[in-house]
């Protein structure tokens, strides 16, 4: 009976049908997934503070001082431990875990390590930690879908796809967001807009999305208030707002990395003992800025609403940078989607009271500054600016509100992406040697070296070889190049029929011209430890079909030859590869 099942599943496993009922059931476990997120989180949050993710803020400025302080350097202890000895490498995962897992593993994941994950960063929150919790319902929702790929033997094709089908229920789950959730997965994890992907990444998102209305209600993240454009000539202050959301996303990146770095050269502290220091932080910035602990969409919330001065708005914004990036480097959970949200409104709000007070006759309230911001800001770091600003949209249900965030997202997004990185996942992964900008085809070519794809039956004369033996060598091998070697077996030239003079066909010459007359010498060479980009890079460079590949500078042996085709080939290979095309 199992085997009749497997093989219907494998005469199935390419059959769109069977897809649409599995996107429906993957977006559906991830929907719940992410709602069991929340509640986990909500349950320490009721332990550490007596309080829900969503009141912090109103439950935490009741409680003394000391267990403001204490509360998270106890979640710290208990994330240190989940760290240690659940996670391989002892360290929160999170959006950028997952594009890898779909670039260079076809969306393979540890799905152990991913519910402990999720419970570590879930208590991180809980107990006050300036992270946000988008990033691991996205990495916990993608391992639910490659779990289930994995046990159903599907396609690497297929399974990319599913992952994309839980990273867009987890994100249209968190934000009752559905559109911006289809849109996110197929712009920051898939890579491509295909129709055999989007397709089923529709199905899923709108699954997902039905199970958090049914369990959670038909509420918005943020609730924003009516929101209204004062004047079109607000636009080029919309435009300027996108270019400081620009340099506020750096500063914010970097922010992560300088503290990350620093956390690296500080060798007198053990790893476990990092999450309890990052609780510290917390417990010390909750006492004097309650509203950048947690998720903190409760400041958000009040910054969408023009609730706060601008001294408040300054403070929150260089705040929550400061906390998120202490955070994120002491391993006291992870994810920078909501940071990004909440420090953006912040900056775009602090922006809206300079220019009302400014132009007070012809300029918005700072609520529709706030959301503008909002969503310039994490179109930057995120590296979704299609995505967030559908969010903004499905938000407001403001067209005009949504013109002036399309204005300022894209004109952040580009600044931020050829002055810093496309995103603040893809700059974690670069960190870490791997370069994914340009997707799974061009880090082949960057990481893969010159002997995977070289060819390795190849000719080769002595210097002192005859111009007979040069031509029976070349003729025998159909043309192509002829290596030249010294007595060392060093390489001294090639020599193709081109290079070949005309007296080189005389009868009476074959034993009197030697291939060093007429070998071409010091030629393009590429070597073993070169990767395919600097092959491909050298051989367009130079024009020739193949290039010698030597084993090093010094011995210069001769060991494979490249052949610009192959190259081609292997880089097609994989660009199909990352499309879902088998």
């Amino acid at each position: 009976m199992r085997a009749a099942i497997m093989g219907m599943l494998g005469r199935l496993r390419y059959d769109h049908s069977i897809l649409f009922v599995l996107a429906i059931g993957i977006g559906t476990l991830a929907g719940y997934g992410a709602i069991g997120f929340r509640l986990l989180i909500n349950a320490w949050g009721y332990l550490a503070f007596g309080a829900s993710e969503e009141q912090l803020i109103a439950g935490i400025i009741r409680l003394p001082w000391w267990h403001m302080l204490l509360a998270p350097v106890a979640g710290g202890i208990v994330v240190a431990l989940l760290l240690k000895w659940f996670l391989p490498d002892g360290r929160p995962q999170g959006v950028s875990e997952v594009v890898e897992s779909v670039a260079l593993r076809d969306g393979r994941m540890d799905f152990r390590a991913a519910l402990a994950n999720a419970v570590s960063n879930a208590t991180a929150l809980g107990f006050g930690s300036s992270v946000g919790r988008e990033g691991p319902v996205v990495h916990l929702a993608a391992a639910i879908a490659s779990f289930f790929s994995q046990r159903l033997h599907l396609s690497p094709a297929v399974m990319r796809t599913l992952v994309g089908c839980g990273v867009a229920s987890g994100v249209a789950a968190s934000f009752n967001a559905p559109i911006a959730g289809v849109i996110f997965a197929l712009e920051v994890v898939v890579g491509h807009y295909a129709l055999h992907a989007f397709a089923p990444i529709v199905v899923a998102g709108v699954a997902g999305t039905i199970v958090s209305r049914i369990h959670l209600g038909n509420f918005p993240a943020f609730t924003v208030p009516p929101l209204e454009i004062a004047s079109l000539w607000e636009f080029p202050a919309f435009g300027l707002l996108g270019v400081l959301s620009a340099v506020g996303a750096i500063l914010f990146m970097q922010s992560i990395f300088w503290a990350t770095d620093l956390r690296r050269h500080i060798s007198s502290l053990p790893d476990w003992a990092f999450p309890p220091v990052g609780g510290v932080c917390v417990g010390i910035v909750a006492i004097w800025l309650p509203e950048v602990i947690g998720v903190g969409y409760e400041g958000t919330d009040s910054a969408l609403k023009g609730s706060y001065g601008f001294g408040l708005l300054i403070a929150l914004f260089l705040g929550k940078i400061a906390l998120t990036a202490l955070c994120t480097a002491a391993r006291f959970g992870t994810g920078v989607f909501s940071p990004a949200l909440f420090t953006g409104a912040m900056l775009g709000g602090a922006f809206g009271v300079v220019t009302a007070s400014m132009f007070p006759d012809f300029t918005s309230g700072p609520g529709v500054y706030a959301v503008v911001g909002m969503g310039a800001f994490a179109s930057s770091v995120l590296g979704a600016p299609m995505s967030t600003i559908l969010i903004v949209f499905e938000l407001t249900g403001d067209y005009e509100v949504t013109m002036a965030v399309m204005v300022a997202a894209a004109l952040s997004s580009m600044i931020t992406h050829f002055a810093y990185a496309p995103s603040f996942f893809l700059r974690q992964l670069e960190r870490r040697g791997l370069n994914l900008e340009s997707g799974k085809a061009s880090h082949l070519l960057k990481s893969t070296g010159t002997k995977a794809v070289m060819r390795t039956i190849f000719s080769t004369v002595p210097k002192s070889a005859s111009i007979f033996e040069v031509r029976r060598h070349l003729v025998a091998q159909g043309g192509g190049k002829l290596m030249v070697v010294d007595e060392n077996g060093a390489l001294a030239g090639i020599i193709s029929f081109a290079d070949l003079p005309e007296e080189a066909f005389d009868p009476d010459l074959n034993h009197l011209v030697r291939a060093a007359e007429i070998m071409r010498a010091n030629p393009a060479v590429i070597y073993a430890s070169d990767t395919l980009e600097s092959g491909l890079r050298m051989l367009e460079r130079t024009g020739e079909h193949d290039l010698p590949v030597l084993s090093d500078t010094s011995s210069r042996l001769v060991i494979g030859i490249l052949n610009h085709e192959d190259v081609l080939k292997a880089y097609n290979r994989a660009l199909l590869d990352s499309q879902g095309k088998d």
